[in-house]
């Protein structure tokens, strides 16, 4: 019994030192930039808020001093996210805006030493468009848009991390796969998979299997919601809220094992819900995956 337990805590901790794991941004929303990655200091890395990030300068702190925080701490910015609305807005706003946007974290990439950027798809401005437009059409609009994206970040030097989002005009991880497909041959394009999206779009996981040496970073989140008391699980995932691993009734354990055993030996991040930067995560997350 005891050889079987020794083998099984040296399993747990060679899986668990294959994770380079890092805290997005958005689980902290109640703390200043600088706050928040003194409060990652135990993670490998951060995911910054792009508009958080604009934040901090408004308030006098240059990129030049967050780099130095970063380096204080040892982390690394794995991604700065995120740009939205780029593939259903207008032709002018795209091209003034949108691209406006993207070159302004192209230079917080370089200032920050990081190099990818997530882009979200657009949402519908009226419930009822998304059955006025056809899906093809937003496919090959978000198509068009991502090559105009990709092509200027490949001369920064710069990866493109598509996300879909449940309930977006690319709600399912079968629709993200259909959009990057024309691109596999693309390098520095690939995809953000968020499990919260997933599982709130009710997308088959298992399908990851076949995308794995395209995506750039897997995001995890466990979910509560009103499982036992709702009849349409549907309608209650749409009500879903994140919160921590083990705090849900996701079988994370699961599912990062699946990543593992398909082959993904790249990064992962926590997203998790505001109210969630109590303590500190990292050690809390250590002992509900490894101690266990």
């Amino acid at each position: 019994m005891k050889i079987l337990l020794n083998k099984y805590i040296s399993f747990s901790i060679k899986f668990f030192t294959m994770i380079k794991l890092a805290l997005n941004q958005n689980s902290c929303k109640n703390l200043s930039l600088i706050e928040f990655i003194k409060f990652s200091r135990d993670f490998d890395g951060v995911e910054l808020n792009f508009k958080e990030i604009k934040k901090e300068l408004s308030n006098n702190i240059n990129l030049k001093h967050i780099l130095e925080t970063l380096e204080t701490y040892n982390l690394e910015v794995y991604d700065i996210f995120k740009l939205k609305n780029f593939s259903l807005c207008s032709e002018n706003h795209f091209k003034t805006d949108i691209l406006g946007v993207l070159n302004q974290m192209f230079s917080f990439c370089d200032k920050l030493e990081s190099n990818l950027i997530i882009v979200n798809p657009s949402k519908f401005d009226r419930s009822f468009e998304s059955d006025i437009i056809p899906k093809w059409r937003i496919i090959n609009r978000t198509k068009k848009r991502l090559e105009i994206i990709t092509k200027k970040a490949n001369k920064e030097d710069i990866n493109i991390g598509f996300e879909f989002l449940s309930g977006s005009s690319i709600s399912t991880l079968n629709d993200a796969i259909e959009v990057l497909e024309p691109f596999e041959t693309i390098e520095n394009l690939g995809f953000i998979i968020d499990l919260f999206h997933i599982v709130k779009s009710e997308s088959d996981y298992f399908l990851l299997q076949y995308i794995k040496d395209f995506i750039f970073l897997i995001q995890f989140s466990d979910l509560e919601y009103e499982k036992e008391n709702s009849i349409d699980i549907s309608s209650a995932l749409k009500e879903a809220k994140r919160t921590f691993p083990g705090e849900g009734f996701y079988k994370l354990k699961d599912f990062i094992k699946f990543t593992q055993k398909i082959g993904y030996r790249k990064k992962y991040s926590l997203e998790l819900s505001k109210d969630e930067c109590l303590g500190n995560l990292y050690k809390k997350f250590n002992r509900e995956y490894i101690v266990n």
